[in-house]
């Protein structure tokens, strides 16, 4: 099963990306190879870019707030958990007083590091962070693994709290949806939204030869699922 998921605003979309990122990057951390480093390193800079966005953490922070308000609401509700409903209440907010705690921008560590920027500036050219071009970079990814993990997690730990919370809106996020099962003729779907806010469309496909494009707007959901 393939799952594929189409996001409707740009803070999912942003939401989506960090935890793509951040899967990539704790994937290459774990591995003591230079070459999976240098992978690590690069995605760093991404999860920076985005973390660092101001218009993303108060988009990020008043939907917290929205969530809190929706799930106070089933505090007197016996169908609900109640045990399970604090605890999600916690989590959001430790993740929107950790995220509103941030001083400055969390990429600063990277921004401000001459080492790390002339990487980056010579990431995009081809062969540009061979020995030749970057002989403190080589230096480097020849030094012992943990030496190379612990300069990473320390670049990273300003992110981390992104981390957290990007974990919980997306877990909300895609928790509040109900799934059912449709037919795509002929390898196409269509929907009409029927007037409901969406955040996600999420799509599960059986068949890994086969994979969906996704297409959205107010006024239709649409997907196909090309051979």
């Amino acid at each position: 099963m393939i799952v594929y998921e189409y996001p409707f605003n740009e803070l999912v979309r942003s939401m989506l990306r960090l935890e793509y990122l951040f899967a990539r990057f704790n994937h290459f951390l774990r591995s003591d190879d230079p070459e999976l480093h240098h992978n690590a390193l690069a995605t760093l800079f991404d999860l920076g870019d985005i973390g660092s966005r101001g218009d993303i953490k108060s988009l990020l922070l008043k939907e917290f707030e929205r969530q809190k308000y929706a799930l106070n609401g089933l505090k007197s509700s016996q169908k609900v958990d109640q045990e399970a409903l604090s605890q999600t209440l916690s989590e959001i907010e430790l993740a929107a007083i950790n995220i509103n705690q941030s001083l400055g921008k969390p990429n600063m560590a990277i921004t401000e590091s001459e080492w790390l920027n002339a990487i980056r500036t010579r990431l995009n050219i081809p062969g540009g962070t061979s020995p030749i071009d970057l002989p403190s970079y080589h230096a480097w990814k020849n030094s012992p693994s943990n030496q190379r993990r612990e300069l990473l997690e320390s670049y990273v730990a300003p992110l981390l709290p992104w981390h957290e919370a990007c974990q919980i809106f997306l877990r909300l996020v895609r928790q509040s949806g109900e799934a059912k099962e449709v037919v795509a003729h002929q390898g196409a779907f269509q929907q009409a939204p029927s007037g409901k806010v969406y955040q996600l469309m999420r799509i599960a496909v059986e068949d890994d030869t086969l994979f969906s494009e996704i297409s959205a707007n107010k006024y239709l959901l649409a997907y196909f699922r090309p051979a």
